[in-house]
């Protein structure tokens, strides 16, 4: 599965029930639709961390980054420290 079909994944799964993967542009900006607020945007960062191993008390966190899906994919791209970064 491709990180930003699991990024979708999670975002319908937990914030967005109503919708699928599928469903959800790539280019949506999760924050003005309501899907995101601060605080599920915390928990997204939370399971990014967890998922793909980066660092994010010791990186630099640009918000605009976390407003929608391919920003997300792009942040997790550039940080990512599990067995697929490059």
């Amino acid at each position: 599965m491709s990180t930003i079909h699991e990024v979708k994944q999670y975002i319908v799964e937990t914030f967005a029930t109503d919708i699928t993967a599928d469903q959800l542009p790539d280019d949506v900006d999760l924050l003005t639709t309501g899907i995101l607020t601060s605080v599920t945007t915390v928990q997204l960062l939370g399971w990014c961390a967890r998922t793909y191993k980066i660092p994010i008390n010791t990186i630099p966190i640009n918000p605009d980054e976390l407003k929608t899906p391919e920003g997300i994919t792009g942040f997790i791209a550039a940080n990512r420290t599990d067995a697929l970064a490059s």
